[in-house]
């Protein structure tokens, strides 16, 4: 018995809708996903659902990514964050060359396909949005899902399709090369040249500016936010929010800030909660902390509370955001010496800004 499921995104079925309801007939024995690039954000929200869904099951799982370099699309930190995943493996299609070319590819790789195997059915989801989060929920992107029952008798061309599509992955992945540490770190090189974080090339997960405001970040500006692992702020007067005798902890940056921090550039409401982002202090416990649109037109980040898991204060201090894994970041404090070498590495690639205030941040 064959059945089939659709992709009509963004207004009515998402790919991770889609996904997402294969995974909750259970019974799932493996995955093998083939996509053109993966993004943070579609790292993050593709494995934020599928985990949720799966619960204790999710880490059993076989997991096989096929992806490349093509272009510097593909995030070093998303491809990190896919090898700590349990029963996780990455291969790269023509890794080789693709390094060698400066991330030009021979022969383009452009699929987007997610083949699931459970317990009763074969799955195969072919649809045109890539491992972002446009891809999978944001943007306009159109796709289908056909399965079969590996139990009861199928519908010959049904069988004989899928069986194709999962004779290709396997294909595809005896061809690829397999991610190793050396790997990613040559990868990691190229991505982050000044070159590429200068002019990184675009993917679905960046949209134009609407901001026309003064001072306004650029579209090219929040394509650097996006690809850069590092983020760095004059910290200022920090706002006593904790009372007029403790050091506040409320962080005000420039707006669209968030865009580093793996929220979309979409215009919202003031007061409005943007979301939480995870924390660590010098290597401490990593906590949520609540991302807003402030009142005051500026991007409110809270920080971890002075002396009880942050430093004694951020008032005037140099700090340091280092992306880890999507969503997660290492938080540290920099001398002026520091803030001078974090100044050179942003003005080398057009990431560096001053807000209306004079405070100094940026991007490398």
């Amino acid at each position: 018995m064959s059945q089939a499921d659709y992709i009509a995104q963004p207004s009515s079925r998402t790919t991770l809708d889609a996904l997402q309801a294969i995974l909750q007939n259970g019974g799932v024995e493996r995955l093998d996903v083939s996509v053109a690039y993966i993004t943070n954000s579609g790292a993050y929200d593709l494995l934020k659902r599928m985990s949720n869904t799966l619960g204790g099951d999710w880490a059993a799982i076989p997991k096989r990514w096929i992806t490349s370099f093509d272009y510097c699309r593909t995030q070093p930190v998303a491809l990190d964050c896919l090898l700590s995943v349990p029963n996780s493996s990455i291969r790269i299609h023509d890794a080789a060359f693709c390094l060698e070319h400066g991330g030009a590819p021979k022969v383009p790789f452009h699929p987007k396909a997610f083949l699931i195997r459970t317990n009763q059915r074969d799955y195969a989801l072919a649809g045109s949005g890539n491992m972002s989060r446009s891809g999978l929920s944001r943007g306009v992107e159109a796709g289908l899902v056909l399965s079969v029952s590996r139990i009861l008798p199928a519908e010959p061309s049904a069988t004989a399709a899928v069986k194709a599509m999962r004779t290709w992955f396997t294909r595809t992945w005896g061809g690829a090369t397999p991610l190793t540490a050396p790997l990613l770190s040559s990868y990691s090189q190229l991505f982050e040249h000044k070159n590429n974080l200068k002019a990184p090339a675009p993917t679905e997960d960046d949209v134009a500016s609407t901001d026309t405001g003064r001072g306004a970040l650029s579209t090219k500006d929040l394509q650097r936010l996006r690809v850069c692992r590092h983020f760095w702020i004059e910290a200022g007067n920090i706002t006593k929010n904790r009372g007029p005798n403790l050091p506040g902890n409320q962080l005000m940056m420039k707006r669209l800030s968030r865009v580093f921090f793996g929220f979309d550039s979409t215009a919202v409401p003031e007061n409005t909660h943007i979301g939480d982002v995870e924390i660590n202090f010098n290597g401490g416990q990593g906590a949520p902390f609540s991302l807003t649109y402030s009142d005051n037109k500026m991007d409110k980040l809270v920080l971890p509370i002075p002396g009880a898991g942050g430093p004694p204060a951020y008032d005037n201090e140099y700090l340091l955001f280092e992306r880890k894994k999507p969503g997660i970041f290492k938080l540290t404090i920099g001398t002026r010496a520091v803030k001078a070498q974090w100044f050179k590495k942003s003005t080398a690639i057009d990431g560096c800004f001053r807000m209306s205030s004079g405070r100094e941040w940026g991007v490398f």
